[in-house]
């Protein structure tokens, strides 16, 4: 073989060489380059959800502080009714309304996880009245040892007991709320969460 044959034969492979070291670089720094854009990317959004918790976080923990210093008044009220044996509700009622009032605020803040739990402990304080109501009914009508007024107060304290349940896990689910556990993260949340997710 002639040696300009072999200078241009060593050239064109040499440049093949660079030519293709050159597209394999390119590939693997634009794959690191999109690797880099996902990961700030996703910096960025976690950035954004964190001060989106913290935006939410306060007038939640207000609306939920009243709302569990109100279930907490109803407490209070149904355990003066039980002790006093007094024969006016409309205290009582008075403190459920209110109560209720507040569970419009706690469905206006959410998340979607807090509202159930919100109305079921609404529901729990109403359920309330029926058996406060026979019990006054029963002591008026007999004295306070009478199998119908022990039967009474025993609803009462029964009824008053799964109330008191109701406000403790709603306590608890309003905790976890305000600390972000994604256990109690809403669908949408979780959807969002899983689609920043690399890969």
């Amino acid at each position: 073989m002639d040696s300009g044959i072999a200078a241009i034969l060593g050239a064109a492979v040499g440049a093949l060489g660079t030519g293709g070291a050159a597209v394999v670089t390119g590939r693997w720094r634009a794959r690191a380059v999109r690797d880099q854009l996902m990961a700030h990317e996703l910096r960025l959004r976690r950035q954004r959800r964190v001060g989106q918790v913290r935006e939410r976080r306060e007038p939640r923990r207000k609306v939920y502080a009243d709302f569990l210093t109100q279930a907490r008044a109803v407490e209070r009220a149904l355990g003066r009714y039980r002790e006093s044996h007094t024969t006016d509700l409309d205290a009582f009622h008075r403190e459920v309304d209110t109560l209720d009032h507040l569970g419009v605020q706690v469905l206006l803040e959410g998340p979607p996880p807090v509202l159930s739990p919100s109305q079921e402990l609404i529901r729990s304080a109403h359920r309330c009245i029926r058996p406060l109501r026979n019990s006054i009914g029963a002591q008026e009508r007999g004295d306070a040892g009478s199998p119908e007024c022990v039967d009474a107060a025993a609803s009462v304290a029964e009824a008053g007991l799964a109330f008191t349940a109701e406000v403790r896990g709603f306590a608890e689910l309003a905790r976890r709320v305000l600390d972000d556990d994604p256990t109690v993260a809403s669908p949408a949340y979780r959807e969002g969460a899983a689609a920043t997710q690399p890969g």
